[in-house]
């Protein structure tokens, strides 16, 4: 159990839940609510200012199309949990830790090595902002784009 080895540890979710759904009611039978805070609908400056203040981010899809959270949170220099779903190792390779989805225990496992390891986890945020650098800005779009362009021509001769 993490937030009992880590008794400062708070989870921020981009989001609201459904009022009286099913994590609502978990929350509340474990008796964790003062540890988790919903944000609701936020604007993008207030989404940078969490991704300042996280010490990690998870994204913990089953499924992602392209991995735009993870993505998000490396660009600013948050190490990455994430798990094999869809595009997601795509996106964060090997600058962040990848676990199986739908996996509660190896996502625990990930994110209390992350608590564990805070050298690691700076070298992974690191990581995954040289990453998105090199691979998700518009100056690298279309820097591959001119390269498809200049093959297609070049085989075209």
């Amino acid at each position: 159990d993490v937030s009992r080895r880590t008794p400062d540890l708070r989870l921020v979710v981009v989001g609201a839940p459904k009022k009286n759904g099913g994590i609502v009611k978990l929350i509340r039978q474990l008796g964790i609510g003062d540890r988790i805070r919903f944000t609701g609908r936020i604007s993008d400056t207030a989404f940078v200012r969490e991704y300042a203040r996280a010490g990690m981010a998870v994204v913990p899809s089953v499924y992602e199309g392209f991995g735009l959270p993870a993505g998000e949170a490396m660009a600013c220099a948050v190490p990455v949990i994430s798990t094999t779903g869809g595009a997601l190792p795509e996106v964060v390779g090997d600058a962040g830790t990848l676990v199986p989805p739908a996996d509660p225990r190896a996502l625990g496992r990930a994110i209390q090595e992350m608590i564990d390891n805070p050298a690691h986890a700076r070298n992974l945020g690191q990581k995954g902002f040289q990453r998105v650098q090199e691979h998700f800005t518009w100056r690298s779009a279309a820097s591959k784009t001119v390269e498809v362009y200049r093959e297609v021509i070049d085989g075209h001769r």
